[in-house]
């Protein structure tokens, strides 16, 4: 039964998929300006506003629209892994005992509405991520923090221990400039300090964004505007890349392939990169069939049919992986504690044995049709251990999974670390004290002292040893309480129309929309920047 409401859900999506073509053939779309670059999703985002964008598509636009103390430099490989000052004049000075980090601001930075940028714009970020009434994921990037002082141009901030990471947590987007005014609600208009800002918004529409008058930052913005179009099913998006409507969007598996198969492979509009984004079944250790049963979460860690998994995303979609984090992360070492190549299904059952605890599952699943055909993978590799699934994928729920308390024992959970530390990861993913009312990221709701005691311990070591030790941390977990089970490491598809030139994707953001171009004849478009 429930493979069978998983199946109907997914009929129904691609029931709209089909009508989505016929009606986009039926109201063809006006060709893209010559002065800006429009990007097509099917979802709005959840948030304009910097302490509560979450998604990579609303990192993406953040990069465009942010200005913070440190960033990540608009450059492809490794040279846009490398922290370098923004609004500050340079690399914080930290004191001998790593607990106090002093920037000075430079001068004459201003927001898209002509305020200044000053210490005070950051310190309200700060205040903004602990605001009890915003909810801000970026309130756990701040634990160490104990106070701040502002003193002219110069930003002083004190911890109450050292965090090695603390520099790369501040050029998260959560921490970039706002006003402060400020408030502590969610506000998806506030003026930006980054290369472009937001001019009208329509939620559920459009977005439309102009570049900020008053930038004169390092980098250096080629268009007029970028636009951002939403409402259109993933095959309308396919047709409109395809058919020159759209110069940039996220797409399935299938219209990807479809892409690269009109476009014959051309590499210099259809990029694939890799990512350190990991999928996940989040098992809710906090509900009665997972809690205090490790030996049942170990029993679906080797069921699962991973490489099955992974090819649903795709050609050149994703890697089978049972590895907590992913190739490249500092920390990673390649040791597989579960299968990866095909599942053991007697080491499962015998695990499973007695813990089935009536062997009843519901699976919270999102809505599309990517997402029902992984969930009707799970629930059939499960059904053989006698684990009986059922899926939801009404509207809505899955965004519950978030919300302590929401009755579910498993949830497809794709992450990424919000920067690139595995303190970023394991901290969201494993961490006890992350875990709050609403806007979880430890969605198996894991508890354990002696992980979050190691997690510290990791905290006050630094270089190679701090890496090791969070790397051993993840297999260990995985060993001994899984209350994770990792099957993919994705990579990033990208379409790009034939206009677009000026190609930068940077390695921790994405694609660079604010240093894009435009050419009028397709041919004459700029290059691409980008590591292969």
């Amino acid at each position: 039964m429930a493979i069978e409401a998983g199946a109907v859900a997914v009929l129904a999506v691609v029931v709209l998929a089909f009508l989505g073509v016929v009606l986009y053939k039926g109201g063809r779309r006006a060709d893209p300006p010559d002065d800006a670059l429009v990007v097509t999703q099917t979802q709005d985002f959840a948030s304009l506003d910097p302490a509560l964008a979450q998604t990579a598509e609303a990192w993406e636009l953040e990069y465009a629209t942010c200005a913070k103390l440190l960033n990540y430099p608009a450059v492809d490989g490794y040279r846009g892994t490398r922290l370098v000052p923004e609004v500050a004049a340079a690399l914080p000075r930290i004191s001998a005992d790593r607990r106090t980090y002093t920037f000075r601001l430079r001068p004459g930075w201003r927001f898209s509405d002509g305020e200044p940028v000053t210490p005070r714009s950051f310190t309200r970020a700060f205040e903004r991520a602990r605001s009890e009434e915003l909810v801000s994921p970026a309130a756990p990037y701040l634990r160490e923090v104990s106070s701040w002082s502002v003193r002219g141009r110069t930003l002083t901030i004190h911890l109450r221990m050292p965090a090695p990471d603390f520099a790369q947590r501040l050029a998260l987007p959560y921490f970039c400039a706002v006003p402060p005014w400020a408030p502590d609600r969610q506000d998806d208009t506030l003026p930006s300090a980054g290369p472009f800002t937001i001019a009208s918004y329509r939620p559920g529409r459009s977005l439309i964004l102009h570049r900020n008058p008053y930038y004169h930052g390092p980098r250096h913005p080629k268009l007029q505007r970028i636009v951002y179009r939403f409402g259109s099913f993933s095959s309308q998006i396919r047709l409109e890349l395809e058919q020159g409507q759209a110069d940039y969007g996220v797409v399935s598996p299938s219209a990807f392939a479809a892409l690269a198969a009109h476009f014959k492979g051309d590499r210099r509009h259809l990029l694939v990169e890799r990512q350190p984004i990991v999928a996940y079944l989040a098992l809710n250790t906090a509900r009665p069939l997972f809690k205090n049963n490790p030996r049942l979460r170990q029993a679906v860690n080797y069921a699962l049919d991973r490489v099955a998994l992974a090819r649903l995303f795709g050609p050149d979609g994703a890697n089978a992986t049972d590895e907590y984090l992913p190739p490249g992360l500092p920390g990673y070492e390649r040791r597989h504690v579960y299968p990866v190549e095909e599942p053991d299904l007697a080491k499962a059952r015998a695990l499973a044995r007695g813990h089935l605890r009536g062997g009843h599952a519901v699976f919270l699943a999102c809505g599309t049709e990517d997402c029902g055909e992984r969930a009707i993978v799970v629930a059939d590799a499960l059904s053989k251990i006698g684990l009986h699934v059922r899926i939801d994928t009404s509207p809505g729920q899955f965004t519950l999974a978030g919300v302590r308390g929401t009755p579910f024992d498993i949830a497809d959970v794709i992450t990424r670390p919000d920067y690139g530390d595995p303190y970023g990861l394991v901290d969201k993913l494993l961490d006890s004290r992350v875990i709050r009312a609403v806007g979880n990221s430890n969605i198996s709701y894991y508890a354990s002292p002696q992980v979050d005691h190691a997690i510290d311990a990791a905290q006050r070591l630094s270089g190679v040893a701090r890496d090791r030790a969070y790397g051993r941390l993840g297999v260990e977990v995985a060993r001994t309480d899984a209350p994770l089970a990792a099957y993919a490491v994705l990579n990033a598809r990208v379409f790009l129309s034939t206009r677009v030139g000026c190609i930068t994707y940077q390695p921790v953001y994405g694609l660079d929309l604010a240093g894009a171009c435009i050419s009028r004849s397709p041919a004459s478009a700029p290059g691409v920047t980008s590591r292969r």
